[in-house]
């Protein structure tokens, strides 16, 4: 019983941390690379630059996740949905091209 509840409970947050297809994202890099070397590929990717995260050289971005999650392996860092706590007074970039 302990087991499924341990695995419901992992699908659960798997499921709230899924980054979008396209959308807010929050891009953090697992070994410790300052802001700028993360806005360096992350919005070479195609991303648009929304803020500061809240984790060290974390960044808040709106882009596609299949781009940011295929060079976030490369560069040792994570690409989640971006809490919309810290998302909520930001602009969103217009995608009408």
């Amino acid at each position: 019983m302990l087991i499924q509840g341990l695995v419901v409970t992992l699908a659960l947050l798997g499921a709230m941390l899924a980054p979008p297809r396209e959308g807010p994202m929050m891009v953090i890099p697992l070994g410790g690379e300052p802001m700028a070397g993360t806005m360096d590929w992350a919005l070479g990717d195609g991303a648009a630059f929304m803020g500061a995260g809240p984790l060290p050289g974390s960044i808040l971005v709106y882009g596609k996740r299949e781009p940011l999650t295929n060079n976030a392996w490369r560069h040792n860092s994570l690409v989640i949905k971006a809490p919309a706590i810290f998302c909520g007074t930001l602009s969103y970039p217009s995608r009408n091209s």
